[in-house]
């Protein structure tokens, strides 16, 4: 983008959307898992675990790209709220994988489809190529994310 003098401008109202369309996310997320007991950010957890039962927690960290910190906090209250067991992997005793509860599997496509739900409504108006351009360019930013900012955490 350049301005009227030809130089060039910070793509900040890009940013500000970004921002935006994180927050109403996370806050439609946090309404539609509350009935279910679940915040937005346990929701992924629980969708990965039934997934990918005996997932190991350092692979959650991974995958979900997320602080080991905050993935430990999560599960912790996700096992004292009966939808995530954690065993000790038989290979590597400091390691722990990860299962979902039949609680959990119960309300799996429940979260599958609020997910469906929100992309639905994210991407209303769009048309078939402009849903299937945007996803790929936001897995292209995703990536950028992952080579461009060389974070220390």
């Amino acid at each position: 983008m350049r301005n009227g003098g030809g130089e060039m401008l910070l793509p900040d109202k890009d940013i500000v959307a970004i921002t935006k369309i994180y927050r109403k996310v996370n806050l439609w997320k946090n309404e539609q898992a509350a009935p279910l007991g679940l915040t937005a950010a346990q929701v992924p957890i629980v969708i990965l675990a039934c997934r990918k039962s005996g997932i190991s927690q350092n692979e959650m960290v991974d995958e979900l790209a997320l602080e080991k910190s905050v993935v430990a906090k999560s599960i912790g209250k996700l096992m004292e709220a009966g939808y995530i067991t954690r065993k000790q992997n038989k290979k590597d005793k400091r390691a722990f994988d990860l299962f979902p509860t039949e609680k959990a599997q119960a309300i799996y496509p429940i979260l599958v489809q609020q997910g469906k739900n929100c992309m639905d409504l994210l991407t209303a108006g769009l048309s078939e190529d402009e849903k299937a351009a945007l996803s790929d360019l936001l897995e292209k930013i995703v990536q950028n994310t992952y080579t461009q900012f060389l974070l220390t955490s």
